[in-house]
């Protein structure tokens, strides 16, 4: 006999066995027990999450010989048909690969038939979103008032990308990703099923993995009993899903927590030494240091996290040597180490780097702006103290210098600190703009060209655009430009861009004097003819 995987074969075939979903699978019972069927149904939620299932339930509680009832007998000859995918009634389209409108004109011209065999002729769409918009035309009419024996179930995981007319036509219910304690739940019976033997930890792994889908829960657990001889083991696990174990997470966090620079970069040496996936070790230790989030700053945060027993009291003492926000740091190090390597060519430098910022802090603290030079003192004049002058017949003494007083510091001497002002940021613009023009911001530069810095007030500086197309380009590169003005004068200043009206006039720093236009006079050729022969007359 052909080999069932476990996730077609613990397929759930009542209301009672799908899991996790409790106000779905009570809203269609109510509604089958007091006949109120809709003729189109919705289903959206994630992945592996009992929406197909669900349909296929709701399709034997209609048809089945003693319904509609919201408990199938699943033996009668229309359950066993629609279970095994046999029915000529229950039908069911991959909206992926049947997307056209041919496709869905078809399915007009068959939706007239009356059911073979069964109550109502049931077309379960799966993956809906993937339908064409002239194919969602065509349905739209069938879909509004499909004949009394037509049934539509539509199935997607993207309901945002459905046409609001298809969405309004629908009874729709959100399915919700299952929670862990009922994804270990059902493994656990699937295990003691199939009479295999699998570790505490090694179930914990998978659970966590699954994400909440009960169907890659399932899919994990029949690819680990494949692989493992006698009985599953968190190795096993860890080597099928070419994951990070915890043990080695833990290590990471303990470089953190201890800032061990060294440490860091010679953990990474060993991961890629063992060739693992350092964009997974990433998403790996966001996954990580947010369970330690969670277990420092909630109470009873062990019931909030899916790791192994073994590795909670090394997890708890780590948690403890965090603070909420260096946690919450961390995460954030992580999570953007992991979107730079979708597209980086030295995903561990771009890890190097991420750690580093995390282990010495100073390192990713933006450079102090140069102190300005100490104003020389000012010397004021001071009384001088001499020998009173000698007389022409007097000699003086060679053993009695001049004596002169020491100027006394004085507080008028001391500079004062310099503010950052309107003033002041317009006398430093060029500098501004040459900094960008180094740091290769060509395009923000040539935008800013065309700006003028026009108030600051509260730290906030406000460029005035004449144009929208550079008040629009520069809106969307301030961050440079913030960051190039709080090196040059030294502290934070926001930036806002305001767009001037087509009647207005462009800001400037000085405003131009009125000068009315006067014509250029023309030179008089006969005072030329007069300058070159001095004495002659003009005759007319």
């Amino acid at each position: 006999m052909t080999y069932v995987s476990l996730y077609r074969k613990y397929r759930s075939q009542t209301f009672q066995e799908i899991i996790g979903q409790p106000h779905v699978t009570k809203t269609l019972a109510n509604a089958i027990k007091t006949e109120r069927i809709s003729h189109a149904y919705l289903f959206c939620g994630p992945r592996g999450t009992g929406k197909t299932s669900t349909a296929k339930v709701l399709a034997k509680s209609l048809n089945c010989e003693s319904g509609p009832t919201a408990e199938p007998c699943g033996k009668c000859p229309v359950c066993e048909s629609i279970r095994t995918g046999s029915s000529m009634d229950v039908i069911e389209i991959d909206a992926a690969s049947n997307r056209g409108i041919d496709e869905i004109r078809a399915l007009r011209e068959t939706v007239q038939y009356a059911p073979v065999e069964s109550r109502y002729k049931v077309y379960v769409v799966d993956e809906v979103h993937m339908l064409t918009e002239p194919a969602f035309n065509a349905l739209l009419r069938t879909l509004e008032e499909p004949p009394r024996q037509v049934i539509f179930m539509l199935c997607t995981t993207e309901p945002h990308k459905l046409p609001a007319t298809i969405l309004s036509r629908c009874q729709r219910f959100d399915f919700h990703r299952v929670p862990a304690p009922d994804i270990q739940a059902r493994l656990e019976y699937v295990i003691k099923q199939e009479k295999f033997k699998v570790e505490q930890e090694a179930l914990a792994l998978i659970v966590r993995a699954a994400d909440g889908s009960m169907r890659d829960a399932l899919s994990l657990l029949d690819q680990a009993i494949a692989y493992a001889e006698s009985k599953i083991t968190a190795q096993d696990v860890h080597t099928i899903l070419g994951g990070i174990d915890t043990e080695l997470l833990n290590r990471f966090a303990e470089v953190v927590v201890q800032r061990d620079t060294k440490g860091a970069f010679e953990l990474v040496e060993q991961v890629v030494n063992e060739g693992k996936d350092l964009r997974q070790l990433a998403i790996e230790l966001v996954g990580h240091f947010r369970d330690l989030m969670l277990l420092g700053s909630v109470q009873d945060g062990e019931k909030l996290v899916t790791v192994p027993a073994s590795a909670l009291g090394k997890m708890k003492e780590h948690a403890r040597a965090f603070s909420g926000q260096q946690a919450m740091q961390a995460i954030a190090a992580f999570s953007e180490a992991e979107r730079e390597m979708r597209w980086s060519a030295q995903q561990r430098l771009n890890l190097e780097v991420c750690l580093a910022k995390l282990c010495a802090p100073a390192l990713s603290a933006p450079a102090a702006p140069p102190a300005a030079a100490p104003a020389a003192p000012t010397r004021r004049p001071q009384p001088t103290t001499v020998r009173e002058r000698p007389s022409r017949f007097e000699v003086p003494s060679e053993t009695e210098p001049v004596t002169v007083s020491a100027p006394e510091p004085t507080t008028e001497s001391k500079t004062p600190p310099e503010t950052v002002d309107l003033a002041a940021i317009q006398q430093r613009w060029e500098t501004v703009m040459g900094r960008l023009k180094k740091d290769k911001q060509f395009g923000l530069h040539a935008c800013l060209m065309n700006a003028t810095p026009v108030r600051f007030d509260s730290g906030v500086l406000t460029l005035s655009f004449a144009h929208p197309f550079h008040h629009e380009k520069s809106k969307a590169g301030r961050e440079p430009l913030r960051q190039i003005l709080a090196e040059v004068m030294g502290q934070t200043i926001v930036v806002e861009c305001e767009l001037l009206g087509a009647e207005e006039p462009v800001a400037r720093n000085e405003p131009l004097p009125n000068v009315q236009e006067i014509p250029e006079a023309k030179p008089d050729p006969a005072e030329a003819i007069l300058k070159l022969f001095p004495g002659s007359e003009v005759v007319k």
